[in-house]
C-alpha cells in the first residue's frame, strides 16, 4: 500500500478528552470541497472541527491531535436535543451517557452526498484505509488500547447522531472494504511475547543502519512503534541478506 503523508493544520475548535481513551473512529462526508472544508473547520466561526480530512485525491490534513477531542461527534445529555446520546444507534454511546467526542476520532471525507452518496474514490479509499491503520497504531502507542474492527467501532456519523445526521457519510461509503483491509493487516501483525525481543530487533536494525546495509529509518520506526508486520519482516530479512551477500561478493 502507498505511504501517505499527513499535513498538519490547526484549529481552535478542540478540547480535552477528560480522561477518556478513544476507541471509536467516526467517518463523515464534508458536503463540500477539500480546501473549503479544511478552511471552515479551522475557523472559530464554524464551532466544528475534525481530527482528519481526506481529499478525493488522497491528500490528508490533520487539524486536531489524537490526544485531544475534536468538535465532530458531539452528543448531548439533554433529551430535548436532536443529538441526545440516548438517540444513538450505538449501545456504547447510549450507555456511556457523555459526549461522544471524548472517546472518538473523527475523519471527514471530501464529497457531496447528492453526487457520490458517500462512495469514496479509489485513491481516497486507499488513503482512508492507511489513515485508519495510522490512527489505530497511534491509539495503541499512546493509550495501550486496541480499536475493535467491527461496525460498532468503525462507524458513520449517522450511527452516533441519527436524528441530525441520518445520511452521513452516505449509503455507498465503503465500510466493509475498510474493515476487511484492517482485518487483513491485523492478521499479519507481528506478535512478540517479550519486550526484550522488540529491543533486540530495534538494536539489530540500528546496527544495520550504521553499517549502511539499511538506508531508511522507516524500519526502525516501525519496530519502535511495534507496527512491523510479518510480511514486512520477511521482506526486510530478504533485502538484508541480499545486500550482505552482494557486499561479501565484492570483497
Amino acid at each position: 500500500m502507498t505511504e501517505f503523508r499527513i499535513v498538519k493544520g490547526n484549529t481552535p475548535n478542540r478540547m480535552s478528552r477528560q480522561g477518556w481513551a478513544p476507541d471509536m473512529i467516526v467517518n463523515h462526508i464534508t458536503e463540500g470541497a477539500f480546501n473549503g472544508a479544511v478552511s471552515w473547520l479551522s475557523s472559530p466561526k464554524s464551532q466544528a472541527s475534525s481530527h482528519f480530512v481526506v481529499a478525493q485525491d488522497g491528500r490528508i490534513t490533520q487539524l486536531v491531535d489524537i490526544e485531544e477531542a475534536a468538535w465532530v461527534n458531539g452528543t448531548n445529555a439533554d433529551p430535548s436535543k436532536g443529538n441526545f446520546y440516548g438517540n444513538s444507534l450505538l449501545k456504547q454511546v447510549r450507555d456511556r451517557k457523555t459526549n461522544a467526542n471524548y472517546y472518538s476520532v473523527g475523519i471527514e471525507h471530501e464529497g457531496i452526498l447528492s453526487q457520490t452518496n458517500g462512495k469514496l474514490t479509489d485513491k481516497q479509499l486507499e488513503a482512508t484505509i492507511w489513515l485508519h491503520k495510522h490512527i489505530i497504531a497511534e491509539i495503541k502507542r499512546i493509550y495501550g488500547a486496541d480499536i475493535v474492527l467491527d461496525r460498532e467501532h468503525i462507524v458513520g456519523h449517522y450511527q452516533v447522531d441519527p436524528i441530525r445526521k441520518p445520511f452521513c457519510p452516505g449509503k455507498l461509503f465503503q465500510f466493509d472494504e475498510i474493515i476487511n483491509a484492517l482485518k487483513v493487516d491485523e492478521e499479519d501483525e507481528m506478535k512478540l511475547e517479550h519486550e526484550w525481543q522488540w529491543d533486540m530487533l530495534h538494536k539489530t536494525i540500528e546496527n544495520l543502519e550504521n553499517k549502511k546495509i539499511l538506508n531508511s529509518a522507516e524500519w526502525r520506526e516501525k519496530v519502535k512503534n511495534k507496527t512491523l508486520t510479518n510480511s514486512e519482516a520477511a521482506w526486510l530479512t530478504l533485502i538484508t541478506l541480499d545486500r550482505i551477500t552482494n557486499e561479501e561478493g565484492l570483497k
